[in-house]
């Protein structure tokens, strides 16, 4: 039962994909919306990037890469590391699939493949069909052999012959559809935040994304309450996808946020520096 409340099953085969759109280690704008009628995608949602089981699965993986292509299927690994850190590791494991930028392990919740407690992916894989349904989801790194033919099946097509020798595919990928190059967030002072807010007809809004216990003791009041792990479900409340500048306590949680919009194609979005605990602008409390 404890077990139960800190963690949950993978998503059912047959049921409809959770929306998925994020940054690519390379500055690309990834959405699973766009591949569907057309590519089956397999999810590699990982927790760690210092563990051989990891790279054994993801380089094993590329070796194969020409066969999951061959089923028109592309793959992406998911974790929550930026994407410098993301664009490196790939270099140095030898991968040409691209990485996938989950901040706050956003995509990974809806995916089940996050902690319901902490901020992490979890080792689980998924393939999503041409149609938007899962086709497979499993915690962990299974074999290749039954991710190829679960998506053959799919396709109704026999299973791709092995490679030859074990070598890596480096051609160029005839399936990516790496979309257009997300927004960069602009980390600002308070007191830019405060000029930006109170231009005539300023069209930025300030958005606190702390806890409410938090909000409740100090926040600006300009600004509006949305807790960042609600963000995901209820960011359409902000009503504008351009001119948001974003506020926590230190900084962290806001450039999180800030992230998030901006992989799903928001522009003009702010972090403030330094958060609340530097805000030099007015204070009010209570709910």
């Amino acid at each position: 039962m404890i077990t139960d409340l800190l963690s949950w099953k993978p998503l059912e085969a047959g049921r409809p994909a959770t929306p998925l759109s994020l940054t690519a280690d390379e500055g690309t704008w990834i959405k699973l919306a766009d591949f569907k009628t057309h590519l089956n995608v397999v999810l590699i949602f990982f927790r760690r990037m210092d563990d051989n089981a990891t790279e054994t699965f993801l380089k094993t993986m590329q070796t194969h890469q020409a066969r999951f292509e061959a089923l028109e299927c592309g793959i992406f690994g998911v974790h929550t590391a930026r994407t410098d850190k993301l664009r490196d590791f790939r270099s140095r494991l030898g991968i040409q699939f691209f990485l996938l930028y989950d901040p706050m392990a956003f995509a990974a919740r809806g995916f089940r493949a996050s902690s319901r407690v902490r901020p992490i992916c979890k080792d689980t894989t998924v393939v999503v069909g041409k149609d938007g349904n899962v086709l497979y989801s499993q915690r962990g790194f299974p074999d290749v052999e039954v991710l190829l033919e679960v998506i053959a099946r799919a396709e109704g097509k026999d299973v791709p012959a092995p490679p030859a020798a074990a070598a890596h595919h480096t051609s160029s990928s005839t399936i990516r559809d790496p979309g257009r190059g997300p927004a960069a967030v602009r980390d600002i002072e308070s007191a830019e935040a405060m000029l930006l807010l109170q231009e005539k007809d300023s069209p930025y809004i300030l958005v606190d994304v702390r806890t409410k216990a938090e909000w409740e003791r100090e926040h600006a009041p300009m600004a509006q309450l949305i807790p960042v792990d609600e963000l995901p479900h209820r960011y359409a409340e902000l009503k504008q996808t351009t001119n948001i500048i974003f506020v926590c306590q230190g900084g962290g949680r806001s450039a999180a946020a800030a992230e998030f919009m901006t992989s799903i194609g928001a522009s003009d979005v702010c972090n403030v520096l330094g958060g609340m605990s530097e805000w030099s602008g007015p204070k009010v409390s209570g709910a």
